[in-house]
């Protein structure tokens, strides 16, 4: 399950366009608040379609659902390139949305669901963390791509690779093992001395039957999950600390704005930000013991990445480049370290997992509406250097307080895991 976990976050996230298409928009004359406006419609359809497509993937197919998510990922990049205008980037955000929110709360549901199945919960940490920074290593190669490729053949080859990309994406989901849940297990894996020590498998949730699968048996789990998330305490602390640290994970939607405003080309600013994503990789390979610290400690993580993110906007060159990745790479090792905590904060039995973890996914929509509406509405006065670098400091406070009180991730690891994970 490990391997297929990295195929399918590192196709979904090597796309060439991701470094540049900031540059793209402004290329074709937009300026930056235009661009604050599709991403908050990015966002805002995000958190429209967030939670009610989490309550469907408790009651369908998650598998099903996940390959639906690709299709609508290729229709998204598609429509940029046959429309790229301020029209045609919108309803292609519109589309990136609606395929994040089938995949958000059903990807990590699915996931911890497969290791449940296999006895392994308490490695949803590492092998999350593990698909997630082998996914950013390859999105830093794919972006560092896309200067040669903006050389050879413009925005146009940029994107057709990036299509391409997404349809290999669809192509590993199909490869996805069928769902656990109802006593259906996925592939066995191979037995090993390790696994005679492991956890026994947990139990799964009961499949949803045909009376579930109707508008109003989707209202119901609809219900039951947000009322599980207001319900729960634990659960609570996290969702206000994954809204919070997403405050600072947004920033890095100006990153492309800000690099090229010392004056470097494409080109430059596409290695540029490939370095970033490799300092992301780092520091989401080490988020399953972020995922352990509380209190001081995590709130102090907390503040540092909100201040060097601000030197790094302030700064120019290659060392703000170098400090703007060290403090991403630190929010966003926050950021994946949320989620190990929601899933363990959630429990190993509830039937409304997608649900609440997309009610995750709206908070971090709100966080992210946060960060866009202070950018945007400021830089229609301000520079958007200063904007960047104060607006960091300032967020990166309530973030560490909200820290402060979020519950650990999983335990540590039983014997043998490390051997048996593969």
């Amino acid at each position: 399950m490990s391997g297929l976990a990295v195929a399918y976050r590192a196709t979904h996230e090597a796309i060439p366009l991701f470094g540049v298409y900031a540059l793209l928009f402004a290329d074709r004359g937009l300026s930056t608040a235009q661009i604050s406006v599709l991403l908050a419609v990015w966002s805002l359809s995000a958190f429209l379609l967030e939670i009610p497509s989490g309550a469907w993937a408790d009651l369908l197919d998650r598998r099903r659902v996940l390959v639906a998510s690709g299709v609508v990922y290729v229709a998204a990049f598609a429509t940029w390139m046959l429309w790229p205008s301020f029209w045609g980037f919108l309803l292609g955000f519109v589309l990136w949305s609606c395929s994040d929110a089938l995949h958000s709360g059903t990807w990590e549901a699915y996931l911890f669901e497969q290791l449940s199945a296999r006895g392994r919960p308490h490695r949803y940490a590492r092998v999350k963390a593990r698909a997630e920074s082998v996914a950013l290593v390859v999105m830093a190669l794919a972006i560092a791509a896309a200067a040669p490729l903006h050389q050879v053949g413009g925005y146009a080859l940029v994107g057709a690779a990036s299509l391409g990309v997404a349809v290999l994406h669809v192509g590993v989901t199909l490869l996805l093992p069928p769902p656990v849940r109802g006593g259906i297990p996925g592939p066995a894996e191979p037995r090993s001395p390790a696994h005679e020590t492991s956890p026994r498998a947990v139990a799964p949730a009961p499949d949803p039957g045909p009376a579930d699968r109707t508008p109003h048996g989707w209202a119901s789990t609809l219900r039951e999950g947000v009322a599980q998330a207001r319900a729960a305490g634990p659960v609570r602390r996290v969702l206000l600390g994954y809204a919070a640290v997403v405050t600072l994970v947004g920033f890095d939607e100006y990153f492309p704005l800000l690099l090229a405003d010392d004056g470097a080309p494409v080109g430059r600013v596409a290695l540029a930000m490939a370095g970033i994503v490799l300092l992301e990789a780092l520091g989401t390979a080490l988020s399953d013991r972020v995922a352990l610290l509380t209190g001081g400690r995590h709130a102090a993580l907390v503040l540092l990445a909100g201040a060097l993110l601000a030197l790094g906007a302030a700064g120019s060159g290659w060392l703000g480049a170098g400090s703007l990745g060290l403090g991403y790479a630190l929010a966003s090792s926050l950021y994946v370290a949320g989620d190990a905590r929601l899933q363990h904060a959630i429990g190993q039995t509830s039937r409304t997992r997608a649900t609440i973890t997309s009610v995750a996914g709206v908070a971090g929509e709100v966080g992210f509406l946060v960060t866009l509406a202070t950018v945007g509405l400021l830089t229609l006065r301000l520079e958007l250097t200063p904007v960047v670098a104060g607006a960091a400091l300032v967020l990166a406070v309530p973030a560490a307080l909200a820290a402060w009180r979020m519950p650990a991730g999983a335990a540590a690891d039983g014997p043998g895991d490390a051997a048996a994970d593969g």
